[in-house]
């Protein structure tokens, strides 16, 4: 029995999915290791969850902490980042389907499972190329500002080449 070969728009398709899938997570990566690095630098403490390491950085730009000078950007993108989380877990854990329908028309189906009411829930999130490419997008623009953010409080705190 041979195998059925889909046409090269849904290999089109398939690949772009999992090209923007990875610029995704390419992104979420660089920032929340820019957290724990800022982190070991300034106070010599590594953080391993996401959580921690997003209150140690509001701890640190508060009052009395050292990145205080810092504050007025570095907040705003630091507590933005949840919202960024939400997808990353779709795009790192969710098993990945296409669906197709006439006309060319499709839909990218993610599912992954959650803890939930001391059970468990399949959850599916359904997208499709367009979307996939707004949320690479979006995410890019927020690790560029992450990034420039980042490197503006190392250069002025002589801190960019510590630990190297």
């Amino acid at each position: 029995m041979e195998a059925a070969v889909p046409d090269q728009h849904l290999i089109d398709l398939i690949d772009r999915a999992a090209y923007l899938r990875g610029r995704y997570l390419t992104s979420f990566a660089q920032c929340e290791f820019l957290l724990a690095d800022l982190s070991v630098k300034v106070d010599s403490r590594f953080r391993y969850a996401l959580e921690k390491r997003i209150n140690a950085a509001k701890a640190m730009a508060d009052a009395s902490g050292p990145l205080n000078a810092y504050a007025d950007d570095f907040l705003p993108l630091i507590e933005n980042i949840g919202f960024w989380s939400e997808r990353r877990h779709w795009f790192a854990h969710g098993f990945l389907t296409i669906h197709t329908y006439a006309h060319g028309k499709h839909a990218f189906e993610f599912r992954r499972y959650e803890r939930r009411d001391g059970g468990l829930a399949l959850l599916k999130w359904i997208a499709d190329i367009d979307e996939l490419q707004n949320a690479a997008d979006a995410i890019n623009r927020y690790c560029s500002a992450f990034v420039a953010l980042h490197r503006r409080i190392y250069l002025e705190l002589g801190i960019e080449n510590e630990g190297e």
